[in-house]
């Protein structure tokens, strides 16, 4: 975890607050100390850090995984992953109008 975290410049308490998990109990399962990691724990962070779970267990770390995206940018990408296609698509033509606007 701590090395996927650390690959997209991410801080314990960025993760800590995209995860909802508190920064103790983060540093306790990347350094190996904490006592019990829940499933629902395990999943929380995959997705704020847009990884598998399965990551998390496996040694083999390779160039080819996905893009590097920031926190926000995962956000943005966890909120749109909950929505239907039409909502994503209007919610994109209205943030293209803003940056098109703030271009100007």
């Amino acid at each position: 975890m701590s090395y996927e975290r650390k690959q997209q410049g991410m801080t314990q308490e960025q993760l800590a607050e995209f995860s909802d998990l508190t920064v103790n109990y983060l540093s306790k399962i990347e350094r190996g100390i904490a006592k019990k990691v829940s499933a629902e724990s395990l999943y929380r962070i995959s997705q704020a850090l847009n990884v598998s779970m399965e990551s998390f267990f496996t040694e083999e770390k390779t160039s080819h995984q996905q893009p590097k995206q920031g926190p926000y940018e995962k956000l943005l990408t966890n909120y749109f992953s909950t929505l239907e296609t039409n909502k994503t698509e209007a919610i994109c033509k209205y943030l293209l109008e803003i940056l098109k606007l703030s271009a100007s």
